[in-house]
């Protein structure tokens, strides 16, 4: 048998290292699938297969002489990635696919996003918790006590944070138990009279917790036919959903009894949740440690995504209002991408995806129904729908922007040279 070439084998790790960190940054299986075959091409090598999955890459080489196979674990080996991991590892990619890096850089640059340490420190870390805390809040719109009680709970759940970032033996554990904490801490406050809605107060120390993006991700896989990426991000998305309602339970049970429905009176000033999109921004810049030059298009895609929601709300009510709102989020995140050589898309999306609040409705369902049986079941039917609107939103929009705003086709804003009409490798998106 003929050994196989060493430029063969460099190619093959280092599609293997980028699909695994790509699926990190939770990219759509049907994207990193395409990618790492774009980048064989690039190489001479058609014959290089990819299947991957959310928890596995499977990387299938034959060249006539041998046949391999090489399979490499998910996310779940090297955890979550921050915003400046997930631009870094995006980048990478887009490289590849324009064949502007070979295997052996890729992997250097590669061990370098791994190697990254957070911009900000732990004091960053906290700080920006705790203004996306404030942030989620001002959207929310509670009263001004309630928006003190929720900025103690959001520095409460920051310093649990900070506390278990480094053990992440904890990351599988840590929603159930921040959402006890929360609780038994909101159940504590009600016994001494605070009147605040229960869910204004836990939603936004709790919101980088909510699996939004996880289970829009799924929805939008099975919409592609990828049925079996698809339905494990669904379930996994629902466990988390199903994790935070028994933590927040169980902390009303043990010191408050029934879990309180109270509506509010005297609440924030509508203009208000504008700011709190703002705020919402600058925290999650210091606590995913974005980029600086990401940040101002992060926040213009959030105020986007917000805008469109806020729009259509006049025109249309209740979830159909996310579909609007998602629509305006992913042409904005496209444009800025391949208009203005902004961050990759799926870096503006995310966040702009826990404005659209999939999550936030969820945890509220299905802690309901826990709590008051099955009589709330239309409740999950509704957050179905929201999910549904928000993939469809997403998805018409990257086509609406293919279609009729991308450079290589929309020759009204076309500026310089036309683009060739072949290798599509350098219009496709990362959304």
């Amino acid at each position: 048998m003929a050994e196989a070439d060493p430029q063969q084998r460099t190619l093959l790790r280092f599609l293997a290292r980028l699909g695994q960190a790509e699926l990190a940054a939770g990219n759509a299986v049907a994207l990193v699938e395409r990618d790492l075959g774009q980048i064989a091409r690039r190489h001479g090598q058609p014959g290089i297969l990819v299947f991957a999955l959310p928890t596995v890459l499977m990387v299938q080489s034959d060249d006539g002489h041998e046949h391999r196979v090489q399979i490499t674990p998910g996310p779940y080996r090297v955890g979550e990635l921050r915003f400046d991991q997930m631009e870094g590892v995006l980048e990478i990619a887009r490289e590849a696919r324009a064949g502007r890096l070979s295997p052996a850089d890729g992997l250097r640059k590669l061990d370098a996003v791994w190697r990254m340490k957070h911009r900000y420190g732990d004091f960053g870390y906290v700080l920006g918790y705790l203004l996306t805390t404030i942030g989620i809040a001002l959207i929310l719109r509670p009263t001004w006590s309630g928006l003190g009680y929720v900025a103690g709970l959001g520095l409460l759940a920051a310093l649990l944070q900070v506390a278990v970032r480094r053990q992440p033996a904890w990351a599988a554990v840590m929603p159930v138990v921040a959402a006890f904490i929360l609780s038994s801490a909101v159940a504590l406050l009600y016994r001494y009279g605070v009147q605040e809605p229960v869910f204004q107060l836990l939603i936004p120390p709790l919101i980088v917790f909510l699996p939004g993006i996880m289970l829009t991700v799924a929805v939008v896989e099975l919409a592609f036919s990828n049925t079996v990426s698809g339905a494990s991000r669904l379930v996994a998305g629902f466990t988390q959903l199903i994790l935070l309602a028994f933590g927040l339970l169980g902390g009303f049970r043990l010191f408050g009894g029934e879990m309180p429905m109270m509506q509010a009176a005297d609440r924030l000033a509508p203009w208000l949740a504008w700011l709190g999109v703002v705020v919402f921004a600058l925290g999650l810049h210091l606590f995913m440690s974005s980029r600086r030059r990401s940040l101002p298009w992060m926040m213009l895609t959030m105020l986007m995504a917000y805008f469109g929601q806020y729009v259509s709300g006049v025109l249309v009510d209740g979830a159909s209002t996310a579909f609007f709102g998602a629509a305006v989020m992913a042409i904005t995140a496209l444009v800025i991408e391949y208009r203005f050589k902004g961050p990759p898309a799926l870096v503006t999306i995310i966040p702009a995806f826990w404005l659209l609040a999939p999550g936030s409705f969820g945890l509220v369902s299905i802690t309901t129904m826990a709590a008051e049986g099955m009589g709330t079941a239309g409740s999950i039917l509704q957050l179905l729908f929201i999910l549904t609107a928000i993939a469809t939103g997403a998805l018409i929009g990257a086509f609406l922007y293919s279609g009729l705003l991308h450079v290589r086709r929309a020759r009204w804003w076309r500026k310089g040279p036309p683009v060739p009409e072949s290798g599509p490798e350098e219009w496709e998106g990362t959304l």
